[in-house]
């Protein structure tokens, strides 16, 4: 199954559909980290002398929005900067509403995380929420180009061994879904971070409860969701 992009036209409806292996992104997909994500950023801004920053990049690489906000030559501390202040802060970070559940009905090698964070962020806001990192994690120090460039889904499929065209990529953040896409993959959009009408994806749900997994006697996984 491929992704035609853009919301699905009929909302409200169950839908059904099987696919080979799942890519979860993780903030505001997994766990919902956004209180501590914007305190270390707003406190990023005012050690590195931003009048009036505001974070407001859900979904985009730390790399890259350091390089938007600072010149050359101030990057390099930036970025070190940043990874610091996140790693430290995992203040209220928990599951989403069913995240863990759905997890739990998934083979170990049927899904794995892509994130933009950094490993050791990964780790840390993984392990405040009780969520065991998968085996083939990858991170944004594991590719050269991160979301919304499909360098990421397309690894994270590659290290499942699936066929991306019969992967699901889930996301909360249109740069996340805009690698999806490029990717090749279904795309389901999981509202919160952003309003439903406003993620361009194959499915829209409102929260992970509204899915469910079934693994399928030929190992595929069939799964369940219920559009807003």
């Amino acid at each position: 199954m491929t992704d035609h992009g853009g919301p699905s036209p009929e909302a409200g409806k169950v839908r059904q559909f099987t696919v080979e292996a799942l890519l979860f992104d993780l903030d505001g997909t997994l766990i919902d980290s956004t209180g501590a994500t914007e305190r270390a950023w707003r406190h990023w801004g005012e050690l590195m002398g931003l009048a009036g920053f505001s974070y407001g990049s859900h979904g985009v690489p730390a790399q890259a929005l350091v390089e938007r906000h600072l010149e050359a030559d101030r990057q390099a501390e930036g970025f070190e900067l940043i990874k610091a202040l996140e790693t430290a802060d995992t203040e209220g970070i928990v599951y989403k509403p069913g995240a863990a559940e759905l997890l739990a009905s998934l083979p170990a090698g049927a899904w794995t995380i892509v994130t933009s964070c950094t490993r050791g962020l990964a780790e840390a806001r993984m392990a405040a929420a009780g969520l065991a990192a998968p085996a083939h994690l990858v991170t944004a120090d594991q590719v050269t180009s991160g979301k919304p460039h499909p360098e990421p889904f397309l690894l994270g499929a590659a290290r499942l061994g699936a066929d991306i065209r019969r992967t699901l990529v889930v996301e909360d953040a249109p740069a996340g879904l805009a690698s999806g896409r490029a990717a090749g993959a279904v795309t389901l959009a999981v509202a919160g971070t952003s309003e439903a009408g406003g993620l361009d994806a194959r499915y829209v749900v409102g929260s992970l409860s509204e899915v469910s997994a079934e693994v399928l006697p030929d190992g595929r996984i069939g799964l369940t969701l219920q559009e807003p």
